[in-house]
């Protein structure tokens, strides 16, 4: 089972690639404590889904650190990739530049991910041992059902919003059997005055339930949904209104997807106390966070560099 890790992002708000930003008392990335995570949970390999640009910088600054024995692939997502010719010379006169988000990212890496379960993980967050534990399990005991099941790690929304700073999170809703009946993406959530809003169109703004499951993109998927998500954005492409700046994000295209009954989601809780990389200010915290589980023994430091402690899940 492969960990496929989103990290084509430019890090705009955060002010350049925090992917590769050092985050460990050793310097480690997030990408190395969700990879370490991965492999002592059972996981064969790991797919780096990056822009072509980025590729030598991260062969030298991440890649080179791993042990030599973890397999690592690489995926490219380009703005052109899975756009027919025939609305691409249209969509560049809009004066899109930039891919299309998460949803676009997935395809464009599952060239390598054709040979089983997988799992996708964003390359800025830090998710934890527990949920790799959770998702490889959830597949290494599943049963072939019609619908397809897959599933996602559901965190609650007081532990993934930072102290500071807006975050985009999308909120779950579940059925009676545990599974996604609904997700929605909010784009500016924040802390304020003891309470947890989305600030949405129009500056308006909703209050969110501290408790509601979030979906921080940990997902458990197969190469059986492949078609169906490239329909989806073959939709999505097809509507001018999108060109100029809109993204495919992945949970609305999971959404989608479990609402039309092709693939149910169970909705795996996962306890972790989260941290990553959004704006310049969550880099001091996230330093913290990592330094505070090494002292703990959760991780050695540096991570390469002994056996890894902390209770089994």
């Amino acid at each position: 089972m492969k960990l496929l890790i989103l990290a084509a992002g430019l890090g705009s708000r955060f002010g350049g690639p925090k992917q590769l930003a050092a985050v460990g008392p050793a310097g480690e990335s997030l990408p190395e404590y969700n990879i370490f995570d991965a492999m002592r949970a059972g996981f064969s390999g790991v797919v780096l889904l990056i822009r072509k640009g980025m590729e030598e910088d991260v062969r030298a600054s991440l890649v080179a650190r791993l042990p030599a024995e973890i397999p690592v692939e690489f995926a490219y997502q380009e703005q052109g990739a899975f756009i027919p010719q025939r609305l691409a010379t249209r969509i560049e006169a809009a004066g899109r530049t930039k891919p299309w988000g998460t949803g676009q990212a997935l395809l464009c890496a599952q060239a390598a991910l054709q040979d089983g379960p997988f799992a996708v993980i964003n390359g800025d967050d830090f998710y934890g041992r527990m949920g790799f534990a959770a998702v490889k399990r959830f597949f290494d005991t599943a049963k072939k059902n019609t619908p397809v099941e897959f599933c996602l790690a559901g965190y609650s929304l007081s532990g993934v919003v930072p102290l500071s700073g807006s975050v985009s999170r999308a909120v779950c809703a579940l059925d009676s059997a545990g599974c996604l009946a609904g997700i929605r993406e909010h784009k500016a959530v924040m802390r304020r005055a003891g309470q947890i809003v989305s600030v949405g169109e129009n500056l308006s703004e909703q209050i969110l339930a501290p408790g509601s499951l979030i979906s921080m993109n940990m997902w458990g998927l197969g190469p059986e949904l492949f078609p169906w998500v490239e329909e989806l954005f073959s939709k999505f492409i097809a509507d001018s209104g999108n060109w100029a700046s809109a993204e495919f994000y992945l949970p609305e295209a999971m959404g989608t997807i479990a609402a039309s009954g092709k693939a149910t989601f169970r909705v795996l809780p996962v306890h972790e106390e989260y941290f990553g990389l959004t704006n310049p200010e969550d880099l001091a915290d996230a330093r913290k966070a990592a330094l505070d589980r090494s002292r703990r023994g959760e991780y050695p430091s540096p991570l390469w560099g002994g056996k890894s402690g902390g209770a089994e899940p």
